[in-house]
């Protein structure tokens, strides 16, 4: 076993650790708020149509149902501790339907949600100053309902998209309020001063090969006016690696042919690696602000919302073969949310566009096959560069709340391809045309 595999993850928490209990040492006052949170939820998927080659998937129900509970401590005006715990539980898809009527059994997966702790050094109205460490919850864009949070979920090489928000890359993520987040496991400096926020995060990966690298991140914000938020943000990914040797994909090289003496002949050959950069561009614009007050709407009606990712900066002849150009390599998601004049706690309906020459599958992160390098199959990705989403809530007595959406987004519910698979993988996209799409109906309660 290489030992350099497991340093920077090791080191990072520990010193975790020792930020915690130094700073918890200096906690002189026990306030004893302990606070106690807790969600279950029970979800439907009907797969209303999907062109997926796999299996024929049509009419299919993908059930799950899970729980969660959440122990905070606020050891201190300053120190807060966090830890998490929770089980999700559900059936996959098999590729066709002569065994277990088109599905595989039903599978459980605990998993931590969250343990981390918190630390003000300033927490003024004017500025704010906090670090927090360990494995924690994280967005950048708290307006968003399915797609767009690119800087943070999926990979750069291949530069696949995540939707949704239970099932976050490959492992299962839930979160209390039921939005997108990204999980953390690392550190963020959080600083607020007047109108402008900044967050510097390093954070170790849990999700993709090669796992425990480090990734700095750097996210800003303004609130230009009440009415109107700007942001943007890097995301070094993979920069600091466990094993450098692991970063770079082997096996699979690109050949660039020219045509030299009426003939093709091999020109250049190159390795891709698994590292890269990631930008992002987020706005968030509520009109409601410039009118009259006493009207009608609700605290989300009328919030247009976008953001844009550049998914890879590198530019080199294999990189475009692969990726294609840099208008291929970024996403481009606006979101609208629809008045309901109090009816519902919002309806959002969100809409992205994606030029990538390569198909929406994760199939190359399995166990056996880890690379960068992106699947193409007979589906012709260029039909199918639009997503969509229109998602609402209700919330019942504080406790209880109803969420269904309709959608043709990133949607995988994981297709069991036999007992190597453990868990069964949520890796391959079934809604491949613009005709596919899906809606689910979900009920929870949290306290």
């Amino acid at each position: 076993m290489n030992t350099i595999k497991f340093l920077h993850p090791r080191l990072l928490v520990f010193a975790g650790l020792l930020i915690g209990g130094a700073i918890s040492g200096s906690a002189a006052q026990d306030t004893g708020s302990v606070v106690l949170r807790g969600t279950g939820w029970m979800q439907d998927d009907f797969i209303g149509h999907s062109s997926d080659y796999n299996g024929d998937f049509n009419g299919k129900s993908v059930l799950s149902t899970g729980a969660q509970l959440s122990l905070s401590d606020t050891l201190s005006d300053r120190f807060q501790v966090t830890a998490g715990l929770g089980v999700i539980t559900g059936t996959t898809l098999q590729p066709t339907a002569t065994f277990e009527a088109g599905y595989s059994l039903p599978t459980t997966n605990p998993y931590v949600s969250e343990a981390s702790f918190t630390y003000k050094f300033l927490n003024q109205d004017n500025t704010k100053l906090w670090l927090r460490g360990g494995l924690f919850p994280y967005t950048y864009n708290p307006d968003v309902k399915d797609l767009g949070l690119y800087l943070l979920r999926g990979p750069v090489h291949p530069g696949i998209l995540i939707s949704g928000y239970e099932t976050e890359g490959m492992l299962p993520v839930a979160n209390l309020e039921g939005l997108p987040v990204a999980s953390i496991m690392g550190l963020q400096l959080h600083h607020e001063w007047g109108r402008f926020q900044e967050d510097f995060l390093l954070s170790s990966e849990t999700e993709y090969y090669p796992f425990f690298d480090i990734s700095p991140v750097y996210v800003a914000s303004y609130q230009v006016h009440p009415s109107l938020r700007i942001g943007a943000g890097v995301n070094f990914y993979h920069l600091i690696p466990v094993n450098p040797v692991l970063d770079r994909y082997h096996g699979a090289q690109y050949v660039d042919y020219s045509d030299t003496a009426g003939g093709k002949n091999p020109d250049t050959t190159t390795e891709i690696s698994f590292a890269g950069t990631k930008l992002m561009a987020t706005f968030a614009f509520d009109p409601k602000l410039l009118m009259k007050q006493g009207l009608p709407f609700g605290a989300e009606d009328l919030k247009l919302y976008g953001e844009v990712g550049m998914i890879g900066l590198e530019d080199s002849k294999a990189y475009r073969y692969y990726f294609g150009g840099y208008l291929q390599r970024m996403p481009v998601m606006v979101g609208f949310n629809i008045p309901t004049f109090n009816l519902l706690d919002y309806l959002s309906l969100e809409a992205e566009w994606y030029d990538s020459p390569f198909e929406d599958d994760l199939s190359g992160y399995t166990l056996t096959n880890y690379s960068a390098i992106p699947l193409n199959s007979d589906r012709n990705p260029d039909t199918d560069k639009w997503k969509w989403s229109l998602q609402g809530s209700r919330t019942i007595q504080k406790h209880v709340m109803i969420s269904l959406q309709v959608a043709n987004d990133h949607y995988r519910p994981g297709i069991y391809n036999g007992p190597a698979d453990n868990p069964p993988p949520l890796l391959e996209a079934i809604l491949v045309t613009p005709k596919d799409w899906y809606f689910y109906v979900k009920l929870s309660y949290s306290f």
